[in-house]
């Protein structure tokens, strides 16, 4: 399946999450703005969160500035077990640093935040109270994140999009993968997938195995 290369590819399961996105990046909902300077993309595994994040932070700052990012956003791949001043340390080192951004900005990813220790949310959601940067969070579990860290965060749901909106990509999958398929033939490998953009790759190829398999099987 082709990655997503611009915001314009990404299939959001709601209008309002895909208005919500487009307020953050043309500057209509301005962050970091009303003590809120964090971004929390959340929903079921494969919809596109991580990848989404890794987008907006380019994409926001050309909203901002009209400019692309001069240097790389930072990202932390959450693990079980980081404690508070791991987290914290990691987040100060960056912000002690200049901004080579036009916007002054600097912009931390954080993947898979319901992972962070009790304590390291209660560090984060400290971190989060500075006008100096945008952290973009993903999580699949957000009833594992405390209140006070959501409070400080632009809340986008990323749950499944409905079948119909993912035929398309599943055509241009299977397309190719070198085939025409029917909507009749993919809409069951789209349910199957339950919203994962990576199950319908995975399910299509399978699916193209079975109509590919010979009719008696050699071990």
């Amino acid at each position: 399946m082709n990655e997503p290369k611009t915001l314009n590819d990404i299939i959001f399961g709601s209008n309002e999450s895909k208005l919500r996105i487009y307020d953050i990046v043309t500057g209509a909902e301005a962050i970091p703005s009303n003590g809120k300077s964090a971004i929390l993309l959340y929903g079921t595994w494969g919809t596109g969160k991580t990848t989404t994040a890794k987008m907006l932070p380019n994409a926001i700052e050309k909203g901002k500035t009209g400019q692309d990012l001069c240097m790389p956003e930072d990202l932390i791949e959450c693990q079980q077990g980081f404690n508070g001043p791991q987290v914290t340390d990691f987040i100060t080192k960056i912000l002690d640093k200049n901004s080579l951004n036009a916007s002054g900005l600097h912009y931390i990813i954080i993947d898979e935040v319901d992972m962070l220790t009790k304590q390291a949310q209660d560090s984060l959601k400290s971190s989060l109270n500075t006008a100096r940067c945008v952290f973009i969070l993903t999580t699949n579990h957000i009833s594992q994140i405390q209140r006070g860290l959501l409070d400080r965060c632009v809340l986008v749901e990323m749950n499944a999009a409905k079948d119909g909106q993912l035929l398309p990509l599943a055509h241009a999958t299977a397309a190719a993968m070198g085939i025409d398929m029917t909507d009749e033939e993919l809409l069951p490998t789209i349910k199957a997938a339950n919203g994962s953009f990576r199950n319908i790759s995975h399910n299509i190829e399978r699916l193209i195995r079975r109509k590919n398999i010979p009719t008696n099987i050699i071990f």
